[in-house]
């Protein structure tokens, strides 16, 4: 089901990858951006928790040292690690998630029995931060996802909405 479809006025959880498809120019590119467009006018009610914006924020923290100090992907880390006072050269990850943060999106926390985490990992058979972002959802009574992962499909009770283009 599109990202196009999501009816009006329906809760739904925000995956990491939808911010990355725009933060990346990738190929959901402009499905993902209309979509955001449609929860900042309050038409979708969108929710994240601090798991997505960790996702998000690594991944542009390490793509834009990546450029800035041309060293290679994988070594952003090890680089960043030895070299901290370079965090503070970077600045289009701050602005990508200062984007993000000024969204009408509520952020909401995860469980504190992380043992619901395990259980949904082993039930329906994903790995930990999927089930992680299951179980934010399921303790907030969210049903609808919104994601480029076909991996939630497998989860009884939960609408998963895909970009499509």
């Amino acid at each position: 089901m599109s990202l196009s479809d999501v009816p009006k006025g329906t809760n739904t959880y925000i995956d990491a990858n939808i911010f990355l498809f725009i933060a990346f120019k990738e190929k959901h590119f402009e499905e993902s951006k209309d979509f955001l467009k449609r929860v900042h006018k309050k038409e979708v009610n969108g929710f994240i928790s601090i798991v997505v914006l960790d996702e998000v924020l690594f991944k542009l923290i390490q793509a834009e040292a990546s450029v800035t100090f041309k060293i290679p992907l994988h070594a952003t880390v090890q680089f960043l690690k030895k070299n901290p006072d370079k965090i503070q050269e970077l600045t289009k990850c701050w602005n990508a998630l200062e984007k993000i943060l000024s969204l009408n999106i509520t952020i909401l926390d995860a469980p504190k029995d992380f043992r619901l985490v395990m259980n949904i990992c082993k039930e329906y058979k994903l790995m930990t931060r999927d089930a992680l972002h299951v179980s934010v959802m399921k303790s907030n009574g969210i049903t609808h996802i919104t994601t480029g992962d076909e991996d939630f499909k497998g989860v009884p009770g939960v609408t998963v909405w895909t970009p499509v283009r």
